[in-house]
């Protein structure tokens, strides 16, 4: 599965769902188009739903699991989303070498920061807060 642009006749323009033989995947494509057209979206915003439908349709086909099923278990697609790293969504890393950066507690530091510096909140203590 892959999002796609597509351009009509009149030149507008929206993106839509490509299935491994490269044929429209009909169910997104009906979704994507009143998007844009039914619900006025922008072109922007077909491209990024067309992208998370593709990678939640390749989810599926992985998991042998058919729209409808996968939606039923949308927090195991959310699961996987949240740790099977980007490898593992079928598509090519647009920059490689370029590392993935994560941010939250415990994640290490990313591009030479030290700890202390990715920490957003002040330490307070009474009246007087330090970093």
């Amino acid at each position: 599965m892959r999002a796609f642009p597509v351009t009509l006749p009149s030149g507008a323009q929206y993106w839509t769902v490509l299935d491994q033989e490269l044929a429209v995947v009909p169910v997104a494509d009906g979704f994507l188009r009143h998007l844009r057209f039914g619900r006025d979206a922008g072109e922007s915003t077909t491209k990024s739903y067309a992208h998370s439908i593709a990678l939640f349709l390749r989810w599926c086909a992985r998991t042998g699991r058919d729209w409808p099923a996968g939606a039923e278990a949308l927090g195991l697609f959310m699961t996987w989303l949240a740790h099977a790293g980007p490898a593992a969504s079928g598509v090519e890393d647009p920059l490689p070498g370029v590392g993935l950066v994560l941010t939250g507690p415990g994640a290490p530091p990313a591009r030479g920061e030290r700890a202390d510096q990715r920490d957003p909140w002040p330490r307070c203590a009474g009246w007087w807060c330090t970093r």
